[in-house]
């Protein structure tokens, strides 16, 4: 019987998408393992071989630990759950407890457990799960799927002049503004495509009456059959981006940090990213390129990386 392992990841979308790399890798090294994720449960048809579930009660913790192994636990420090799992894990079994960084930043080696993992922040976050799983775990089988299997029926990119704009985000700092968005979806149907906004759910009313498509849709397995059969996909630092990369769908992404987007930019298929210029000041205490980023990216620059992007994609 193989190894038993639970790998628990952040609960944001690219989180999920990008940790089912290393649940991919076990199971593809004979591991029996179980990923922890709250929004992909309604996906699972696309990665029938990898059983995801929901986060367990703070009081099913100790059932948890006698289930396992092994366990992968990306690091969040605002989650108490999280901090509790490898609290108790790392005191009682510390060699069976691995904590990953995914953030970009050369601090980080100074973060506990960092050895676990050896993070590095010039690679994206797909390729250091791989390298985890190569450097550390010492995996015979290695890839940088995430275990994405097509659904029958579906024809990718049935309709290549479909563009998925994905205008918001789980943080308003990282969204790129309304109004550019908006002007970049009629550039586009100039250009013969054909944008659609796809918000969260709560934000469908913003969006409405600009000129576009607005779609919402039920579960994010309806939103992936969507995006899988869409030619494009434009948005901001977020995760749908990572979903529709993984899905082979050419992304631009609008981020506000190079350094940020070379370790989180969508890397499992064709992309193209967008940040402010290198030659704006970021002096530690001013920021100003970070405060302002969204003021410093042009729809001109943008529609310039699109078509950039229907170029690599070609």
């Amino acid at each position: 019987m193989g190894q038993r392992a639970a790998v628990f990841c952040h609960n944001g979308l690219g989180d999920g998408v990008n940790s089912l790399v290393l649940s991919n890798n076990l199971q593809l090294n004979g591991w029996k393992v179980v990923t922890y994720h709250n929004l992909m449960e309604s996906m699972g048809n696309w990665f029938p071989h990898l059983e995801v579930r929901p986060y367990p009660s703070m009081e099913g913790l100790a059932q948890v630990l006698q289930a396992y192994d092994y366990f992968f636990v990306v690091h969040n420090d605002t989650d108490e759950w999280t901090r509790k799992l490898v609290q108790e894990g790392k005191r009682r079994f510390p060699e069976k407890v691995k904590v990953l960084y995914l953030y970009p930043s050369s601090n980080i080696v100074n973060e506990p457990y960092y050895s676990d993992c050896q993070t590095d922040p010039g690679r994206s976050v797909a390729e250091n799960m791989r390298l985890f799983c190569e450097k550390i775990l010492h995996l015979p089988k290695l890839t940088r799927s995430n275990g994405f299997i097509p659904l029958p029926g579906l024809i990718l990119k049935k309709w290549p002049k479909r563009v998925v704009i994905h205008p918001t985000s789980a943080k308003v700092s990282r969204n790129w503004p309304r109004d550019k968005f908006v002007k970049l979806a009629q550039d586009l149907k100039l250009l013969g495509y054909e944008p659609v906004f796809v918000p969260g759910g709560k934000e469908k009313t913003e969006w409405e009456g600009v000129g576009c498509d607005v779609a919402i849709f039920p579960t994010l397995d309806a939103l992936a059959r969507f995006i899988y059969e869409s030619g494009y996909h434009i948005g901001n630092d977020s995760g749908l981006g990572h979903l529709a990369s993984a899905l082979g769908i050419s992304t631009l992404t609008i981020c506000r940090r190079k350094a940020w987007a070379n370790m989180w930019a969508p890397s499992f298929h064709k992309g193209v990213v967008v940040t402010p210029s290198s030659w704006i000041p970021n002096i530690r205490g001013f920021r100003l390129r970070d405060r302002l980023w969204q003021k410093f990216i042009s729809v001109k620059k943008v529609k310039s990386a699109f078509e950039q992007l229907v170029q690599i994609a070609s």
